[in-house]
Formats: C-alpha cells, sequence, structure tokens
C-alpha cells in the first residue's frame, strides 16, 4: 500500500517538490512465487538518489526491520539534499537459507536480486544505478554476501554484520562464473571474458565473536581478491582496517583507487540490538563514499564528492520566467587564483547537461567535467532540468513513471522556455563570474544531448562547439524538433559538433549510422547545416574510421566548414565517463579557443 501519495503537479514556486513519501509494500516476484519488500522513501526525497536493501537475520520479517531498525531515521535524517530510500527484505518463513547452492533458482538470493531490480524502478521514485548499496546482519548478511557475489556489477557496495559465513564451494561457483550483467548491458556470449570474481565490489566485514560461525577469512579475502587490494592492514579506526588498492586500475580516467577498498572489524557485541549503533557509520563511513558509475564493462567505482561540501560548487536557486530553476557552477581553485591575480582574465564556460531522471547533481559526479575543468581551467555550469512526464515507450520511458528531470526540448506550452532559461542563466553566469562570452561549449548526455542539440539549434550565436554524448535524435525527437521555430533561427549558421554513443545502447540508438536510422539523420543534418552536403558519402560504413582504444572516430572536415565528428565507444552502454569528457575538450572544444 502507497502513502503519502500526492495527485502530481508541478508548482513553479517548488518545481523539485518530489510528489511521493512513507513506507510502502512492494510484491517481488520470485520464479512462481510472490515475496515481499518494505520500502521507506523519506520526505523531500529527490530524483536518482541512494538505495539500500537491508537484510535482516533470521527470525526478523520487513516490517519488524522498518520499526526497530536505525535505518528509517538514518533516511529522515541524512543532511545531503539526495537523502536515500530503504528497502526491507525478510526471509520466507522466517529463516534464510544459508546453505543454498550457487545459482538456485527461485531461491533467497534469487529473491535478493530481483529485490534491488524492483527498487530500482520508477513508477513512483527514483534510485540511481551508481547507488544500490546492500547491507546484512547475521543469517541475512550471509545472503546478501551470496547476492552480491552473484550479481557483483549490480552493487556500489556491501556491509555486513555476522554475515562472513558463505561456504567456500559457494564462493568458488560464483568466482568462476562468467559475469554476463555488465552495469548497463548483457554479454551473454562473454565476448568480454569476464568472471564475476573479476568484479570489484567494495566490502565492509563486521564479525562479531560473541555470535558469528566460521567464515570470516574467506569472504574477506574473496572482496580482497575482486578489489585489487593489498595484504597489509591500515588502521582506520580503533575498531577497524582497510585494504587498499595500490595497483592502477583498466580505465585510470573513469575510476578511482580509493574506492576499491574492503574493510574488516572484530567487534564483540556487533549484532545486538540489530547493530543499530553501528548502521549510521555502516552509510555514511562506508557505503555513501563511492558510486559505480556505468560505463566500462562491469561499471566503474569512484568516491562520492558532494558538490558543495566536497567540491565547492556554487549552488544557484533563482527564478527565471516565473519558474525557480536550479543550478552549480564549478569554478577551480586554479581559476579563482588567476582571475584573483588578473581580474581582466577570461575563462572558457562549458554548460553541461544531465540526462532523464537525473540532476545537475549526478552530471557533476557521472560526466567528469570537474576534473577536467581542475586540469585545464575553465569555468563548468550544471543545471537541473524540471519534473515531466515522458511518453517514450519504445525507448523505456514509460507514461506511467513519476514525474522525473526532463528537458523541455519539445517546446511543450505548459512547462518552462528552456531557451529563455539558458540564455539567462548564462548571462548571469558571465556577469557573476570570469567566464569568457566568446568561448562557451555546451555538451550532455542522454536526454541531456538532445538539449546540447536543442542549444545548438536555438542558441548557435552564443555557442562556440558541441559535444552530445548519447548523442543523436532518439525517439522520434527529430521529427518534432527540427520543426520548431525557434530551432530554426540560426540555420545559416555553422556549430562544430562532435557526437558519441555506444555501442551497447541499440535499445535506443542504432548503432550503426544509416540515412534512414535516426543515428544517419542527425549526423547528416549537422553534416548539411555546416557545408558539408557534398561530403556525405553513399554508406557510412564506409567511412574511414580511426580507432583510437575503445574510441571509433570519424572525423568530416572541410576548410572553411565547421568540423562534424562522431564516434562509436565501444563496450559503453546508454552512459557518459569522464574519459570521454576530457577527450572532448583535449581534441575538440580547445581546437576552438582562439
Amino acid at each position: 500500500m502507497y502513502t503519502n501519495y500526492e495527485i502530481e503537479k508541478v508548482t513553479p514556486s517548488d518545481p523539485y517538490f518530489p510528489h511521493f513519501h512513507g513506507a510502502f509494500e512492494i510484491p517481488v516476484q520470485v520464479g512462481t512465487r510472490t515475496r515481499r519488500m518494505l520500502a521507506y522513501a523519506p520526505e523531500r526525497c529527490r530524483e536518482s538518489t541512494a538505495g539500500v536493501i537491508v537484510i535482516g537475520p533470521n527470525g526478523k520479517n520487513a516490517d519488524e526491520l522498518f520499526l526497530e531498525s536505525e535505518w528509517r531515521r538514518i533516511a529522515d535524517q541524512e543532511e545531503t539534499k539526495e537523502k536515500l530510500i530503504v528497502f526491507f527484505l525478510e526471509p520466507e518463513n522466517g529463516k534464510w537459507n544459508t546453505d543454498e547452492a550457487y545459482g538456485t533458482e527461485g531461491g533467497d538470493v534469487a529473491y535478493i536480486n530481483a529485490a534491488a531490480m524492483k527498487a530500482c524502478e520508477r513508477y513512483y521514485y527514483c534510485v540511481h544505478e551508481s547507488k544500490v548499496y546492500v547491507a546484512g546482519l547475521g543469517e541475512g548478511g550471509v545472503l546478501a554476501n551470496m547476492a552480491v557475489a552473484a550479481n557483483p556489477a549490480f552493487y556500489a557496495g556491501i556491509a555486513t554484520v555476522g554475515g562472513s559465513a558463505v561456504s567456500e564451494s559457494y564462493l568458488n561457483s560464483a568466482k568462476q562464473d562468467f559475469c554476463t550483467m555488465l552495469d548497463g548491458y548483457e554479454d551473454p556470449t562473454h565476448r568480454k571474458n569476464i568472471r564475476k570474481g573479476d568484479i570489484p565490489v567494495p566490502a565492509w566485514m563486521i564479525d562479531d565473536p560473541e555470535t558469528d560461525l566460521a567464515g570470516k577469512n574467506t569472504m574477506l579475502s574473496y572482496w580482497m581478491e575482486a578489489c585489487g587490494t593489498t595484504d597489509q592492514a591500515h588502521q582506520i579506526d580503533p575498531d577497524c582496517v582497510e585494504y587498499r588498492r595500490t595497483n592502477e586500475t583498466e580505465y585510470p580516467l573513469n575510476q578511482d583507487k580509493a574506492a576499491y577498498r574492503v574493510c574488516s572489524s572484530i567487534i564483540p557485541g556487533a549484532s545486538a540490538d540489530l547493530a543499530n549503533t553501528l548502521t549510521r557509520r555502516i552509510w555514511k563511513d562506508f557505503l555513501f563514499r563511492q558510486r559505480r558509475w556505468m560505463s566500462c564493462p562491469g561499471g566503474d567505482l569512484r568516491v562520492t564528492a558532494d558538490p558543495v561540501r566536497d567540491l565547492h560548487a556554487d549552488y544557484y536557486y533563482q527564478e527565471i520566467d516565473g519558474w525557480m530553476r536550479e543550478w552549480y557552477v564549478y569554478v577551480p581553485e586554479c581559476v579563482k587564483a588567476e582571475a584573483a591575480a588578473d581580474p581582466a582574465k577570461k575563462f572558457p564556460l562549458v554548460l553541461a547537461m544531465h540526462g532523464y531522471t537525473c540532476s545537475g547533481e549526478i552530471y557533476i559526479g557521472n560526466s567528469g567535467w570537474t576534473r577536467v575543468a581542475d586540469k585545464y581551467g575553465l569555468i563548468v555550469v550544471f543545471p537541473t532540468a524540471l519534473l515531466a512526464h515522458v511518453n517514450m515507450p519504445e525507448q523505456g520511458l514509460m507514461p506511467e513513471y513519476a514525474l522525473f528531470p526532463a528537458w523541455n526540448i519539445f517546446q511543450e506550452d505548459d512547462r518552462p522556455d528552456e531557451l529563455s532559461f539558458y540564455r539567462q542563466m548564462l548571462n548571469r553566469t558571465i556577469e557573476t563570474y570570469p567566464a569568457d562570452a566568446d568561448h562557451v561549449f555546451a555538451t550532455g548526455h542522454s536526454w541531456g544531448s538532445m538539449m546540447t542539440q536543442m542549444l545548438g539549434l536555438g542558441m548557435a550565436d552564443r555557442l562556440a562547439a558541441i559535444a552530445p554524448c548519447s548523442g543523436v535524435f532518439f525517439g522520434g525527437a527529430s521529427e518534432i524538433m527540427t520543426k520548431l521555430p525557434d530551432l530554426n533561427k540560426f540555420n545559416d549558421m555553422q556549430l562544430p559538433v562532435w557526437m558519441h554513443w555506444g555501442t551497447e545502447e541499440e535499445w535506443l540508438i542504432p548503432k550503426d549510422p544509416q540515412h534512414d536510422n535516426e543515428t544517419g539523420f542527425t549526423i547528416d543534418m549537422w553534416m548539411k547545416r555546416n557545408g558539408k552536403e557534398d561530403m556525405i558519402p553513399e554508406s557510412w560504413l564506409d567511412y574511414p574510421i580511426e580507432q583510437n582504444g575503445r574510441f571509433l572516430d570519424r572525423k568530416v572536415e572541410k576548410e572553411g566548414t565547421a568540423p562534424v565528428w562522431f564516434t562509436q565507444v565501444d563496450y559503453m552502454p546508454h552512459a557518459t565517463m569522464p574519459e570521454m569528457s576530457f577527450r572532448i575538450w583535449e581534441q575538440f572544444f580547445s581546437r576552438f579557443l582562439k
């Protein structure tokens, strides 16, 4: 039963207000049986928040965990803007099957992983895929470790109290099994040859010598090997040691070694009272501190950074055209120092747009543009779209979903004018910061890629170049957007464009550009706008490719015209990543600074 669910409407004076909170029950289908899960969303829990799967010991049902554990209060008291949603699971007939064989169909492991998938549905709220965590206690902790080992690329971290007694045979089976779910796409034919034991999961194993069964060293060693940590223990608290990774990761621009960590504690009495004395530490000191972002096979672990508290970005919540709007402005310390030394100096500015259901805060975390700014000295603006329904069921965007942030790319009359918002936000930023009005760039992912192209069409007079990621007109958007009057004011103005998309997102974007699909249409449109109609080949598949690691680049250049580049990223799902942002700046945007 859903509680505290209001009729959805977007109020201009409070347009980010979440329309749903409270405790509610969710049915979980496991084979032929239906099991239950209880969830709790605190008041004003924003979109794309964190989700924690809580698995209690034998004898505790979901309702008792909800009432007796500290997790509900932690959700209520979370001080960051995003908060978290907690999901409480329960054993069938009061007892978890800790002896379950690996791969058992319809068993407890299947129930936990099905519940985690169910928790990420978007009918009433949105848990972001980078922030799904598991906390387990006692026998529920054992099953938590078993479930995460069986589906490791789905979770950003696990912490268990008294849950280390997983059988060695189970772990050996999980370790050697192929990992077909690689965080954002499936690999049923094992093209990447990745085993489940190869997927790192940050883990904190808390053992209680008064109650625990044997098995601590086996479980701890399993997560240490998966994360590639050393055997050296670093004391980080009187009752906790941390094992760290020192070797570089496979994709160092996208992955933080500091997030590949495994902690171990032996705390007498830790299991008592549902481990309530440890719960806040488990959340704030461990689980919250890392996220698993999509992009590389199996995901990218990175350290969590709050935009304001950790990165010191400026947060704005101001009225524009009668609507309250939200955006962040990131100014690196190097820019602040140079501007203080030379007040007349101006710096490039990048507008960075998030995708559907997300926010400026999310895009700060997954795009890596703050890191680009730190290295090259530029200012980055991360705005947040207003809430809206999106009706694109063929693309998996269902009209019955809750209201989530989505840019008004179709210029619907009952929603704010995005071009007006961006012009005014840009003007305010240039007035406030040492931003160079002649060197403004735009980039964004998914729905943000279409917002990027909307700016490229309707605000070409203010931009130096654009780079849409997952960056084609999808879902029939081309038929609407290219006919809007406001997007045809600058048809004679050329604009450099570099598009990206992954090879693993064909459910949304055709991988190979053809003149009769949306990918080819987008490329052809920018070719024509940039004076290259005579260079459109009979087939884009015959156009030369420059292969640079995972990046398959096609670059169309013609003297006296703006370039059109487009890139396929091998083994990338519907995602973005810092490596892409660095390439966009280093190889493309920086070319247009003079």
